[in-house]
Formats: structure tokens, C-alpha cells, sequence
């Protein structure tokens, strides 16, 4: 039986091409081409395709789209058609279950694929083996008892789409640079504005999983936090599996990601795992206290975490991120609007930067949304901001945001007080408002303004054996 083959990708010609070629082929049915992203999710509906190949859509990032793909169509197997450049990002793809042919597409690639199909069938949402392919189990068909019509649909979420809420993620692809300290920074600032005549709803999510210190920064407490939201999320999933006559201990690994897409989370859910920074109202989704629970922490529950909170009632979602390539981080960075990319003017931090600056390029990633920062910036540095950006071959638009190291930094990280909310004026605190304003541009009439004289915080080694 001929398996029935989607194409989505917004050149025509990609779909004619293969029409043709595969007019008389025994294992491959085109059943026709979406365009852009509402016509996809229309066609997966109508169309009930087997196969789905990903080509380029500019609406919308292929790695977020096909997750959102499959946790509504967990049935169906998907192949990424890449180009040179975006071939960088094919273990990101094989990590997500998602078979990668190089372009120009040749039918037979096509065709290989079917076949395996027609005898074997692909785990949903990125069962993989340790060489890194696909890998598949012996029974055709949907996990058992999980029907189609219990997916939850998901909503399309659309790169550079306007929204009045605001995705922003804070990342530094080296340790110590400071990314934490401007997380909380931005975090404090943004829930000290006002749209409309009301203050901003503002949510800080840190998701450094085993070594995320962002409530340490502020002394709050860590309970609850992610974790509690995964246990919650692991009750719905053991629930909805017994309910189909399974025994959770029996489940596979990579099965548990197709059941989460019939667990229902509702966004308001989401004050049930807050805590809040009672100076300025801001509410903080902290990681773990104890390391061992990151490790529980999988990459199907963050995106369901993330797809909550992009339909939450927060005007302003910022995600603190560990300086790696993980999960949490890449999903941070995809889902983002703005991206914060930080860094020290040292010759380690400045290469890291590079580095991921090429990658993201080669990925195609939209470099518009990143703003580059140098924290820790001193009058006199090895390193001009000019000879950096040089290195980084930005554009001459392209700005680079100093944050420079003054005496109120480092009392204001032992005491768990915000620059911000310092009464007076240094240069640390003026160069974060400056970064604040051009990440959420707001009428100066609405900023929010620190009066008085903040509350003083105990020191933080003497708040933390308390």
C-alpha cells in the first residue's frame, strides 16, 4: 500500500517537481502541498497524510512546527529537507525524530523512507537510538488504546508573529558571564512597567534544570517549582495510561511522548507553581532545589510547559538558560521572540559567542532577534566593542549592549537585591533600563519609576545558612 505523502514548503515548484517524479512510484502517493502554515494543519486534517516533508516554510521555525505537528498527529513521520547550510542542524532534527535528506531531493531518498514504513513503524516524537537515527518498533499503527481524536490541537506559534505578549530568553553560551544576574535584572525591570495604566504581568522561568540559581539571586524560595509542574504532568500521563489498560512500568521511554499529547493544561494552571518576589510582584518559576529531579525533567514536558505559558496571561515571559546546547536551551531559543545573548570582553566568552553565532547563521536562525551584551564591561578592556563586533561580522546596524561592572553589581548579587530598584543612579542600573526599553518598547509616560529607598536583604551567605 502506497503511503501518502504531504509536502509542506512555500515554493510551488518543490511540489510539482516531486509530483511528477513520483507519479509511478509503488510506495509514494503525493497528496498534495500546503503553503504556509494554516494550510498545513488544514491538510493534516483533511488530507490524513502518512508522511509529512518539511521543507522551508519562513512563517515559522521547523524544529517548534513539527512538534507542534506531532503532538497533535503523533501517528505521522516526518523528513526534513535541508540545505548545505542548515545540515549543521541535523543532529538538532534526529534528536526530535525527524529524518534529514540533504536537498536537492532525490525521490528515491523518498522512497527508501516509505519503504521502511511499509514494514516498520517510526516511534512519535523522537524515539531515538544511541548511533543517533530514528528508531522504530515492530507493530505499525499508534500507541495502543491512544486514539487520534485525543491529541490535544495545538496552536500554531509563528516566528515574528505580533503579539502584545513578549517571549524573551536570556543565554550565554559560557558560565559565569553574568546571564543570571541580567535575567533578574530585565525580570525586576519589566515588572516595574506599566501598559495601559497597569503594571506588566511578568513571569521569570529559570531553566539552568540542575545548577539554576535565579531564586538563589533574589532570596526566594524553591518551592514550589518545575519540578512540582512535572510531577503533575507525570499524574495526568499515569492516569490517561491506566485509563487505557496499560501499566505505566510497561510504558516505553519515547511512548510517554506521544501520550502527552492528550494531557490538557490550562494556562491559569500555571500560578499553581510560582513564587513571588513580593517588592515588585514579579512571579519566578524556579528549577529544582535538589539536582537528582532535573534529571526526571524530559524534553516533551518543557515543550508542554512552554506551549502553556506562551497562552498564559503574562504580558512578559523571560527564561534564564544554562550556558550549553540542551534541550531546555534549545527549546528556550526557539520559541523566544528576543534572544539575549551574553558575554564577558574576554578572549573565551567572546569565541563561545562566535561560535553560536555561526551556528545559529547557518541555521538560518533569524539574527534580528538577538541583542548581544558585554556585562562586566571596565573603562579600560583588552578588547574595543568595535574589534568585537568586527569579529562577530555583525552588521553596522547591529548593536552591542554594554553592561558596565560598577561598585553596586556586586553588593546588589550578595544581597539579593535588584540594580534596579537601587535608588540612586550608577551605570549599571542606566545601561539595563537602556536594554529593557529596546527589548519592550513602552510610552516613558507608562515606565514604572523606583521610589524611595529599597528594603535592605540580609547578606546572601547569611540567607542561605539561615
Amino acid at each position: 500500500m502506497r503511503k501518502r505523502l504531504l509536502i509542506v514548503d512555500d515554493d510551488p515548484a518543490v511540489g510539482s517537481a516531486l509530483g511528477e517524479q513520483l507519479a509511478g512510484s509503488r510506495w509514494l502517493e503525493p497528496c498534495g502541498q500546503a503553503e504556509n502554515v494554516e494550510a498545513a494543519w488544514r491538510m493534516l486534517r483533511d488530507a490524513r497524510p502518512d508522511l509529512v516533508l518539511l521543507g522551508g516554510i519562513k512563517e515559522a521555525e521547523r524544529g517548534v512546527l513539527c512538534q507542534q505537528f506531532r503532538l497533535a498527529f503523533p501517528h505521522l513521520a516526518f523528513i526534513a529537507a535541508c540545505g548545505t547550510r542548515e545540515l549543521a542542524w541535523e543532529p538538532f532534527f534526529r534528536n526530535l525524530g525527524i529524518w534529514v535528506i540533504a536537498k536537492p531531493i532525490q525521490p528515491g531518498q523518498l522512497e527508501a523512507l516509505a519503504m521502511q514504513l511499509a514494514s516498520l513503524q517510526v516511534l512519535p516524537m523522537g524515539g531515538v537510538q544511541a548511533g543517533g537515527a530514528p528508531s522504530f518498533a515492530g507493530e505499525t499503527g499508534p500507541t495502543p488504546g491512544l486514539h487520534a481524536a485525543e491529541a490535544r490541537p495545538v496552536q500554531p506559534y509563528l516566528a515574528g508573529r505580533s503579539s502584545t505578549k513578549h517571549l524573551i530568553t536570556v543565554y550565554g553560551p559560557k558560565g559565569g558571564v553574568g546571564k543570571t544576574f541580567l535575567s533578574r535584572e530585565l525580570a525586576v525591570y519589566f515588572s516595574l512597567q506599566k501598559r495601559d495604566g497597569r503594571p506588566l504581568k511578568v513571569l521569570a522561568v529559570d531553566f539552568n534544570l540542575d545548577l539554576g540559581t535565579f531564586a538563589t539571586s533574589l532570596n526566594l524560595p524553591r518551592s514550589p517549582n518545575l519540578f512540582t509542574w512535572v510531577q503533575e504532568i507525570d499524574a495526568r500521563l499515569h492516569e490517561l495510561v491506566r485509563r487505557h489498560g496499560r501499566d505505566p512500568l510497561d510504558v516505553r521511554p519515547e511512548e510517554w511522548q506521544e501520550y502527552v499529547a492528550a494531557v490538557h493544561t490550562q494556562p491559569e494552571e500555571v500560578d499553581k507553581y510560582v513564587v513571588t518576589y513580593e517588592e515588585t510582584g514579579l512571579h519566578v518559576l524556579t528549577s529544582p532545589r535538589d539536582i537528582r529531579h532535573s534529571f526526571e525533567i524530559r524534553d516533551y514536558h518543557l515543550y508542554l510547559m512552554l506551549e502553556t505559558l506562551k497562552h498564559s496571561a503574562y504580558d512578559v515571559i523571560l527564561i534564564d538558560t544554562a550556558p550549553d546546547t540542551t534541550d531546555a536551551t534549545i527549546q528556550a531559543l526557539f520559541f523566544a521572540e528576543r534572544v539575549v545573548m551574553v558575554g564577558n570582553p574576554v578572549v573565551d566568552s567572546i569565541e563561545n559567542i562566535q561560535r553560536m553565532l555561526k551556528l545559529l547563521r547557518e541555521a538560518e536562525y533569524p539574527e534580528e532577534r538577538i541583542q548581544l551584551c558585554m556585562n562586566r564591561l571596565q573603562k579600560r578592556e583588552m578588547f574595543t566593542l568595535d574589534e568585537i563586533r568586527a569579529y562577530f561580522h555583525l552588521h553596522p546596524s547591529k548593536k552591542i549592549h554594554p553592561i558596565p561592572d560598577d561598585a553596586e553589581v556586586k553588593k546588589s548579587i550578595n544581597t539579593g537585591t535588584p540594580v534596579v530598584l537601587h535608588p540612586g543612579r550608577s551605570a549599571a542600573k542606566e545601561a539595563i533600563e537602556a536594554l529593557g526599553s529596546i527589548l519592550l518598547p513602552l510610552d516613558a509616560a507608562e515606565s514604572g519609576s523606583v521610589k524611595g529607598k529599597a528594603k535592605e536583604r540580609p547578606a546572601l551567605l547569611k540567607w542561605l545558612w539561615r
